[in-house]
């Protein structure tokens, strides 16, 4: 199977490693425990999205553009829904 790296597989790894840490090393007021069950969420979130774009997608540039236009559309989006 040919490894396919692309933005959304990353976002997966750094969030996977970023909610495990914060597992593994708690503070004392357990906020860290509580921050990382979205992050689990967003590592799963992003896990399948970027499963079902290179289903259907398979040129490895192509994916590369999709996905960090779809990121940078999610990240307009949360801004302006934080605005309002």
């Amino acid at each position: 199977m040919k490894l396919k790296l692309s933005p959304l597989n990353i976002l997966t790894s750094v969030s996977l490693v970023s909610s495990v840490y914060l597992l593994l090393f708690p503070d004392a007021s357990g906020w860290r425990k509580l921050g990382a069950i979205p992050l689990l969420g967003v590592g799963l979130l992003s896990f399948i999205i970027d499963v079902f774009f290179k289903t259907y997608i398979k040129d490895i540039k192509r994916i590369w553009i999709v996905e960090l236009a779809f990121l940078i559309f999610a990240a307009v989006l949360l801004i302006f829904i934080r605005r309002i």
